[in-house]
C-alpha cells in the first residue's frame, strides 16, 4: 500500500503540532482571553515543520512516483563520521530507531562508513515527507522507502510426483530423470538434442564438494523444506545452534537458526511453505546418485536457506537486508535470488555491492526488455551479480522471461523443470525462478574444482562458456544458454564479454 500525501492534510498537522509545541507569547495569550472567537492561523514553527512545509511539492513529486512500500517508515543511511547518528537523527524528525542494519565495511572502521538504520516515522509523516526533508540533510547520504517485494511468479506445470512414480524414467546417474531435459536432452518431449547445460560431462569433473567442505551457497528465497530426503543431506547446518531449544547458543543474536535463518520473522523457521524455494534447492543440489527422484547440478553441497518471505509471498526491503548481511556475514560465497519486482532501493544494492559473495538473480517473468523497463534487483549495476534469462527445451527464449542485451547477463533452462517440492516430492514448474537456481549451481561446481576463483572469473567463465546461440544475440549480454561444462573447461582471460 502507498501511502498517501495531501497538502491539506499536511498543513493540518503543521497546524496540530504547532499549537501542542508551540508556547504563544503574552500578547497571543492576552488576545485569546479578549477575543475568544477570533481565529488565529499558525505557521509552523520548529525547524522540522518549517522543512517539511518547504520541501512539500518535492515530497508530492516522490510520491507519485513511489514504488509499493512499507507505510510511515524509512532506511536511512548516514554520512561517515566519527560519531555514531541513528540516536540523533531519529530525534530530530520525532521517528523510533526500529533497528541498526549490521553493515560489512569496506574501509575496517564501521563509523567511516555511515550507519544504516530503519526508522518508524512519527504519526502523520508519509515516507514521501520525511524523503523530500532528508534530502536537504547535510548528515544523511540516502533516505529510501522500505519497499515490498515479491517472489517471482512461477507456473506449476502438472501434478507433483512421488520419488515411486519418477522411478520408471532414470538416465545416468541412476537418479537422472528423462524429465530433467535441462540437463541431459536427447530430444525427449518434442526438445532439440543437445539443448541442455551439458551436466553429465561437467559431472564426469567434479559434481561438487561433501557438505561443509565446499563453497556455502545461501539460498535468498522463501525457505526450504528441510526434511525433503533429496536436501537434508546437503543442507549446512549451524553446528554452534542447538535445534528447538528456544536459546540463542551460538550468540549470533537469532535464536533456533539450526537449519538457516528467517530474515522476515528475524529467527530460524525456514520451513518453505509455497514450493518456490524448494523447487530452486533441487536444481542447485539435490542429493545425487542417491537412487531416487532427481539429481541437482551439485550431487553435495553445503545449502544456507535464509527465508525472506511471509506465508503470502511478501517481504520488505528490511527483511531483504538482514538476510543478504546474514549470508555475509555467517560465511556464504554465494547467493540465489529468485525474486524481486519492486522499485529500486539503494540499500537493498549497497548490501549486495559489500558482500564479497557472488549473487545470481532472475531476470523477471513479464516478457519485457530490462534495458527500458528496469527489474530489480537483477538490473543493478554491480561486480559481483548475475541476472539470468530462462530457455525452452528447444533453445529459444522461454515467452514469459524477461531479457536486455545490457542488464541480463546469460539465459538457463527455465521452462518445464523438474525439481524438489515440500512433502518429499516433485513438481515441474517454469519462470526466471527456475533458470537462475541452474546457474548458481554451476558457480557451485566452479568454486568445488577451484575454491580460489575470483567473483571476476567466474563470470567470465559462465558468460564465454556458455553455448552462443543467434536466437539469444541481442537478447542477454553473453547472447549465450548456460554450459556448466563449458565453464568448467573455459580458460580464464581477465575479460569479461559484456
Amino acid at each position: 500500500m502507498i501511502s498517501g500525501i495531501q497538502s491539506s492534510n499536511n498543513i493540518s498537522m503543521l497546524q496540530q503540532t504547532s499549537q501542542v509545541r508551540a508556547p504563544q507569547c503574552p500578547a497571543q495569550e492576552e488576545a485569546s482571553v479578549q477575543n475568544p472567537n477570533d481565529s488565529v492561523s499558525f505557521a509552523p514553527q520548529t525547524k522540522l515543520e518549517k522543512t517539511l512545509a518547504a520541501t512539500a511539492s518535492r515530497a508530492a513529486e516522490i510520491e507519485a512516483n513511489m514504488a509499493p512500500h512499507e507505510p510511515g517508515e524509512i532506511l536511512v543511511k548516514t554520512k561517515p563520521s566519527l560519531f555514531k547518528g541513528a540516536d540523533s537523527i531519529a530525534e530530530r524528525y520525532g521517528a523510533s530507531l526500529i533497528e541498526k542494519f549490521d553493515m560489512p565495511s569496506q574501509m575496517g572502521v564501521e563509523s567511516a562508513d555511515g550507519e544504516l538504520i530503519h526508522l518508524k516515522l512519527p504519526a502523520g509523516m508519509t515516507t514521501a515527507q520525511a524523503m523530500a526533508a532528508m534530502e536537504k540533510d547535510g548528515t544523511i547520504e540516502y533516505a529510501v522507502p522500505n519497499h515490498v517485494y515479491q517472489m517471482e511468479d512461477f507456473q506449476q506445470v502438472g501434478d507433483t510426483m512421488t520419488a515411486e512414480q519418477l522411478k520408471n524414467a532414470q538416465k545416468m546417474p541412476n537418479d537422472l530423470s528423462d524429465k530433467m531435459w535441462d540437463m541431459h536432452n536427447v530430444g525427449q518431449n518434442g526438445g532439440t538434442v543437445d539443448a541442455d547445460i551439458d551436466a553429465p560431462e561437467a559431472w564426469a569433473k567434479t559434481t561438487g564438494l561433501p557438505n561443509g567442505q565446499g563453497p556455502v551457497i545461501a539460498m535468498i528465497d522463501s525457505g526450504v523444506d528441510f526434511n525433503h530426503p533429496e536436501l537434508r543431506n546437503n543442507i549446512l547446518v549451524n553446528q554452534g545452534e542447538i535445534p528447538d531449544n528456544g536459546i540463542d547458543d551460538d550468540g549470533d543474536g537469532v535464536v533456533d537458526n539450526y537449519w538457516g535463518y528467517n530474515a522476515y520473522s528475524q529467527n530460524g523457521d525456514v520451513m518453505d511453505h509455497s514450493g518456490h524455494g524448494t523447487h530452486v534447492a533441487g536444481t542447485i543440489a539435490a542429493e545425487g546418485n542417491n537412487g531416487s527422484g532427481v539429481v541437482g547440478i551439485n550431487w553435495t553441497a553445503s545449502l544456507m536457506p535464509i527465508r525472506i518471505f511471509n506465508d503470502n509471498g511478501s517481504t520488505n526491503a528490511a527483511a531483504i537486508i538482514r538476510g543478504i548481511n546474514y549470508a555475509t556475514s555467517h560465511g556464504a560465497r554465494i547467493t540465489t535470488n529468485s525474486w524481486g519486482g519492486g522499485g529500486a532501493n539503494e540499500a537493498i544494492k549497497e548490501a549486495f555491492e559489500k558482500s564479497h559473495c557472488l549473487h545470481m538473480m532472475s531476470a523477471g517473468n513479464t516478457g519485457t526488455n530490462n534495458d527500458v523497463h528496469p527489474h530489480y534487483p537483477s538490473d543493478y549495476d554491480l561486480p559481483n551479480n548475475l541476472a539470468v534469462a530462462a530457455t525452452d527445451r528447444n533453445d529459444q527464449l522461454a515467452n514469459f522471461s524477461c531479457y536486455g542485451q545490457k542488464n541480463v547477463d546469460i539465459a538457463a533452462p527455465g521452462k518445464d523443470i523438474l525439481s524438489t517440492v515440500p512433502g518429499g516430492k516433485y513438481a515441474v514448474y517454469s519462470g526466471t525462478s527456475m533458470a537462475t537456481p541452474h546457474v548458481t549451481g554451476a558457480v557451485g561446481l566452479l568454486l568445488a574444482q577451484d575454491p580460489t576463483m575470483s567473483n571476476d572469473e567466474i563470470k567470465e567463465r559462465i558468460m564465454n562458456g556458455g553455448d552462443k546461440l543467434p536466437q539469444l544475440d541481442g537478447k542477454v549480454a553473453s547472447g549465450a544458454r548456460l554450459n556448466v561444462n563449458g565453464s568448467l573447461e573455459y580458460q580464464y582471460q581477465g575479460n569479461i564479454a559484456k
